[in-house]
């Protein structure tokens, strides 16, 4: 069978989930509540996908919606009125409102992101994060079972919110994903990696099933959505 690209191989794992990541969309909303955007407020969708999160932002306040995605395939999914855009980069703009949930690789990962994110959010504008977490330390069988990651790549959860306010933000709200969140995510991505039939997709699988389920499996990383103002 033909390879799959990595972009490819991550419509396959997901399916019809509507959320690229672990949050339940109940979590998403009340956070979304919780913006209380003016008017025309201006607002960016890092590396948004089908721009899911845009949408419901924008069906809940007036706001100038924007987002890129690499994934052409993706954006050609977003609803047009979202003004979505084929790119690898953003723009050269500042807006009220940056979200960046489970996208910090596209603008060069965890905690360098934090700065990129810094420069396109207003002084006293907000941004949106999802990002992961360690529970507990990985152990080295972990984090091989994660494709080769590095303890260095993610923080704890004080390390997570001490990095933003090193980078000039204030913590306003936050939640983390449940383990039935994790649960549903992981287990359905493996389901939709075995039924594609693909040897690439089902090694994937079995690798996330190797990492569930040795011990700890289930305890280590975690994600989290919060909310930020940027006060430098």
């Amino acid at each position: 069978m033909i390879g799959v690209d990595r972009a490819e191989a991550s419509r396959i794992a997901h399916g019809d989930l509507v959320l690229y990541n672990p949050l339940s969309e109940a979590a998403l909303d009340e956070a979304i509540a919780l913006l209380a955007l003016p008017r025309g407020a201006r607002v960016l969708d890092v590396a948004c996908g089908r721009a899911e999160v845009l949408r419901r932002v924008a069906e809940r306040y007036e706001v100038e919606p924007a987002g890129y995605d690499a994934d052409p395939v993706l954006v050609n999914a977003a609803p047009p009125e979202l003004a979505v855009t084929l790119a690898e980069a953003p723009p050269g703009e500042t807006f009220d409102l940056v979200i960046c949930i489970a996208s910090s690789h596209a603008l060069g990962g965890f905690p360098d992101a934090l700065s990129a994110l810094r420069d396109l959010v207003e002084p006293g504008g907000q941004l949106l994060l999802g990002e992961g977490y360690w529970r507990q330390p990985p152990g080295a069988a972990y984090l091989d079972a994660l494709g080769g990651a590095t303890e260095d790549e993610l923080a704890d959860y004080r390390g997570l919110m001490r990095a933003a306010e090193d980078a000039g933000f204030t913590p306003l709200y936050a939640s983390v994903a449940s383990d039935a969140d994790w649960d549903r995510y992981e287990w359905r991505q493996i389901l939709n990696s075995e039924r594609s039939g693909h040897p690439e997709l089902r090694e994937r699988a079995e690798r996330t099933r190797e990492r569930l389920t040795m011990p700890g499996g289930r305890d280590t990383l975690g994600f989290a959505l919060a909310l930020f103002r940027r006060d430098r």
